[in-house]
């Protein structure tokens, strides 16, 4: 029974517990007896809530069950939460090393949300050290691992709250994204991944500084992890609902604005982003699965948008440096710390740059990079506008060996790039906001999963996950690895 409740969807938790199929706390049970079992070999899970807390606020609920009290739509579902964000009671680090015994004080506005929904905040997962990389790994809380091949990388930041849900530690997780950082996990972890529009959803409380002013407020974006599409449509419905917890500063759209009606799609199809070299099986995978959605009646382009590149990733890493530099002690020679920190670790001389001269940006200069980002936006509007969806591989390859950031990569052949062979997929296309869900489409050879992105254009969130969801049927959706197999052969 623990291992059957293990594998269901979040929705079907949700229905068992208010049917009386199963209790609360059969359900938080088997969740902790296999987060007892498969995290110390994983390591997705960075710090948890006392076991016997866990269990007593299932207790209760199930005595609201009883009472037949008015039950939240993820009632009883226990959910993992990134290290980036506050959950009172628990370490919130952003992998920041000086803040690796940080407890918050109170719960992020969207933590809060699914506190309401009835969920069960199980515990934080790891992140990359300050939340910058593809693999999630820091000197305190060690290398969480791919549940598909323990000696590859989970990706990052994400990658602790990914591994969960690949790992059925919880059927879902809250992760974020600036540069990939939901996208990237999921691909590398064979589930999926929702990047939602800019300022859907709610950023208080997330990547937040004890005492300190909220500074991240552009590009970076909550966002869900599920095993399928229909998850994360019940996660988004409550992270998303506008009328019940309005915002200032969060446009009154509303997640379900936009659908679906099934009807004909204008498709346009990318092999690569930025003329980027992709894995040549992984290709042949991706080809695959646009052959068979080419079956349908749906219109197909073979298309992409226009611009320029490294002026978007400059332009993009200038704001996230102004906007991490608030909070950032005011120190002589900071930002030359924060170019040779960048180009040392990760050889990437344009992000570097971009981050130092975000750290000294004037008030105008800032200003003027987001004058940048609306004319890059438009591109990507216009582009999304005439199409309704955009099929992209993630990046160049599936879930890379565990290896020192910055090393490049060896892809058919060729020595590409550490930043680039991901950067090049996932920066710029974050820079214009617009929502971007990843979904499993297949396995190469070795075992591992892959994926394809799907963009829409902003503010039709809820449209592109009823397409992603419909595109589900054309591929064999998450299988469970078999961890334990694994860890025995490492």
């Amino acid at each position: 029974m623990n291992e059957e409740i293990t594998t269901l969807s979040a929705r079907e938790i949700a229905f068992k517990i208010k049917k009386k199929e199963i209790t609360v706390t059969q359900t938080v049970d088997a969740f902790l007896n296999r987060i007892e079992q498969i995290n110390p070999i994983v390591n997705a899970l960075s710090d948890s809530r006392k076991k016997e807390d866990i269990l007593n606020e299932a207790k209760e609920k199930d005595l609201e069950i009883e009472k037949n009290k008015g039950l939240g739509s993820l009632f009883g579902v226990p959910i993992a939460i990134k290290e980036s964000f506050l959950v009172k009671g628990l370490k919130t680090t952003n992998g920041d090393p000086m803040l690796r015994n940080n407890i918050a004080k109170k719960d992020a506005e969207l933590v809060k949300r699914l506190k309401n929904a009835g969920a069960i905040i199980i515990g934080m997962t790891n992140v990359a050290f300050f939340c910058i990389d593809w693999q999630s790994t820091n000197f305190w809380n060690g290398q969480t691992k791919n549940p598909f091949d323990l000696s590859r990388v989970a990706g990052g930041s994400s990658g602790g709250s990914s591994v969960a849900v690949a790992s059925n530690l919880t059927p879902l997780s809250l992760g974020s994204d600036a540069g990939g950082s939901i996208r990237v996990p999921a691909h590398f972890c064979g589930i999926c991944g929702l990047r939602p529009t800019e300022n859907l959803l709610s950023n208080r409380g997330h990547l937040k500084y004890p005492n300190k002013p909220q500074g991240r407020r552009h590009i970076v974006v909550p966002g869900p992890f599920a095993r399928n599409v229909d998850d994360l449509i019940l996660m988004m419905n409550v992270l998303a609902d506008y009328e019940k917890y309005p915002l200032a500063e969060i446009p009154n759209v509303g997640f379900n604005n936009s659908q679906w009606n099934g009807g004909k799609l204008n498709i346009a199809i990318s092999e690569t982003i930025n003329n980027m070299e992709v894995d040549e099986e992984y290709l042949s995978i991706f080809r695959v699965f646009i052959d068979k959605i080419k079956k349908t009646d749906h219109m197909f382009f073979t298309e992409h948008p226009i611009y320029d590149e490294e002026e978007a990733y400059v332009a993009c890493n200038k704001i996230i440096g102004f906007e991490i530099g608030v909070n950032n002690p005011k120190v002589p020679l900071l930002s030359s710390f924060m170019y040779f920190f960048i180009r040392l670790k990760y050889k990437d001389h344009l992000w570097a740059k971009g981050m130092a001269k975000g750290q000294r940006l004037t008030n105008t200069q800032y200003a003027k990079a987001l004058d940048v980002k609306d004319a890059f936006s438009d591109i990507y509007n216009s582009f999304l506008t005439k199409y309704d969806i955009w099929i992209t591989p993630v990046c160049s390859m599936e879930a890379y060996k565990h290896q020192k950031a910055g090393k490049p990569f060896m892809i058919n052949g060729n020595k590409i790039a550490y930043t680039k062979a991901i950067a090049s997929f996932v920066f710029t296309t974050a820079f214009s906001g617009h929502p971007i869900v990843v979904i499993p489409i297949g396995k190469k050879e070795n075992g591992m999963p892959v994926g394809i992105q799907i963009h829409s254009k902003r503010w039709t969130d809820k449209k592109l996950l009823d397409i992603a969801k419909y595109f589900e049927t054309f591929t064999d959706r998450f299988i469970s690895p078999k961890i334990k197999a694994i860890a025995n052969n490492e």
